[in-house]
């Protein structure tokens, strides 16, 4: 006989929840009939985990559900809140650091793409997109045109909406659908397609369709982001163990609470008329007869050892197949850089897989941006931009600072500097030393030629030019060795002399 397996949804839920994409067939019209078919599956089959999943979020576990106990027994309920814990954890080192988005050689392209971001919050939208995702397994980014006729995208959650792929092995989007249930129990919504977006409403026990509206995107106007290719939650896979951690906590501390109000025990002597008889209630227990007068408190077996075990060995599990460190630890903040990269192996693998999910909705993104009749920013510019996404974690500046000075003269300047987590733009920060480079040359010659102007005069040159001259300046080598000096590194007897004429003309007009 076949064993039937189940998830732990089945036990808690009392149903296998669906988690399959819709899919139909390509060219098929979304009438009424068809919509609320779609509409009644995702809320009764998809809609129960995702509830599930937000009610572990927001820590409200079975613990708190459960019948209560008689008055005499202890009901403590507790809950930790892991979910919570690991969610945040990790998207604050997903993604809080904000992502780039450049567009080389093309200012204003770049501008565009930095207005579209401070006009739409895009900071937030993201890290909003990021925790649904988190949370949920996926997460939609509805893109739409406001009041001004400008685009802006919203993060949705999966609980109200879906979309809806053909049935090929591309899985491309056919169409998107919002959904709610009024005050009055009425079903309305919105659904689009790669042209229009159509408002619906219920009518009579079936959908009736509004006016459609053009959205000028040229695709499905919405983004289906993915924590990763199963769309499975974050914390999803630990839900059973987090249940288990609250009722050992809880129980724990029942137990405590027994040891606090133990029965107190009067032996070998009979308690007058003024006893107590309700033993329960007032924990009290006479026990008389030849024995000697004892009086004691009653204690049950400890089992504080291996409850403490039983919590440890659980906790430890979920932030280990969570694969989110407990960065509360003690000993995660006194690791070294290399091993507290060790330790945040497991996460940062999570968020590569991540990545690679986020980075392609956000290419789809740019790609309805540059379909929308919003330039300059239009065609294949979507392709030609840059998506840097960063990990923000502590960073050991100066191990990095030994690495990066042991690279020096085997690996470019640019390789160099990509090793320091405090430089984001290698080839950007090479340009700002030269910069700094010519000003401070600029500085110390005070109009002296510099590399533009001294004929075969190279930087490295004119560095150590300006240097002998301000040792000869403040008297630390004699005229006669400064010229030497400068003979050395390439000039000639008369421009050594005609420099250092030309200082000692200045530095005698300040006089």
């Amino acid at each position: 006989m076949a064993h039937e397996f189940h998830s732990f949804y089945h036990d808690r839920l009392g149903m296998e929840p669906a988690t399959e994409d819709f899919a139909v067939p390509v060219g098929t019209e979304l009438d009424g009939d068809l919509l609320m078919r779609l509409i009644d599956e995702h809320r009764k089959g998809h809609v129960p985990r995702y509830e599930y999943l937000g009610a572990a979020y927001d820590t409200r576990y079975s613990v708190f559900g459960r019948a209560p106990r008689p008055d005499y027994k202890q009901d403590n309920r507790l809950a930790v809140d892991f979910a919570y814990d690991i969610t945040e954890t990790f998207e604050g080192y997903f993604i809080g650091i904000p992502m780039d988005l450049r567009i080389e050689g093309d200012e204003a392209k770049s501008r565009y793409l930095e207005d579209y971001a401070a006009r739409n919050h895009q900071e937030d939208v993201d890290a909003e997109v990021s925790k649904l995702a988190s949370k949920y397994g996926h997460a939609y980014e509805m893109l739409y045109q406001d009041a001004e006729g400008r685009p802006r995208s919203a993060a949705v959650s999966p609980l109200c909406s879906f979309m809806v792929f053909d049935d090929s092995v591309l899985k491309r989007p056919m169409y998107y659908v919002t959904y709610l249930y009024g005050e009055d129990g009425g079903l309305r919504g919105r659904w689009s397609d790669d042209r229009l977006v159509v408002p619906f409403s219920e009518d009579g026990g079936g959908l009736a369709f509004g006016d459609p509206q053009e959205h000028y995107f040229g695709e499905v106007p919405a983004i289906d982001f993915m924590q990763n290719s199963e769309k499975r939650g974050l914390y999803e896979g630990v839900l059973n163990l987090i249940e288990a951690y609250n009722e050992a906590l809880s129980a724990k501390a029942d137990d405590v609470g027994y040891f606090a109000d133990a029965y107190m025990v009067v032996e070998g002597m009979e308690l007058g008329d003024g006893f107590p008889e309700d033993m329960r209630r007032d924990k009290l227990i006479n026990i008389w007869g030849d024995s000697p007068l004892k009086v004691y408190f009653l204690q049950k077996p400890d089992g504080d050892v291996a409850q403490e075990n039983l919590i440890s060995r659980i906790e430890t599990l979920i932030f280990k197949m969570a694969m989110v460190p407990d960065i509360t630890d003690e000993s995660f903040s006194t690791a070294s850089g290399t091993a507290l990269k060790m330790r945040l192996m497991p996460m940062g693998n999570l968020a590569r897989n991540k990545e690679r999910k986020f980075t392609m909705g956000v290419q789809r993104r740019l790609r309805m941006l540059a379909n929308y009749p919003d330039k300059p920013f239009s065609g294949d510019d979507w392709m030609r931009v840059e998506i840097a996404m960063h990990r923000n974690m502590p960073e050991d500046i100066a191990a990095e600072a030994q690495v990066a000075g042991a690279l020096s003269g085997i690996v470019s300047e640019e390789t160099q500097l990509s090793v320091l987590s405090c430089v984001d733009d290698p080839r950007r920060e090479i340009e700002r030393k030269d910069a700094e480079r010519e000003a401070r040359a600029a500085s110390y010659s005070d109009g002296m030629p510099t590399e533009r102007t001294a004929g075969g005069v190279g930087p490295q040159s004119m560095y150590k030019i300006t240097s002998i001259l301000n040792a000869r300046r403040i008297g630390r080598i004699t005229r006669s060795n400064a010229i030497e000096m400068l003979r050395l590194i390439g000039l000639d007897e008369d421009t050594a002399i005609r420099y250092l004429d030309d200082r000692d003309a200045v530095e005698g007009d300040g006089e």
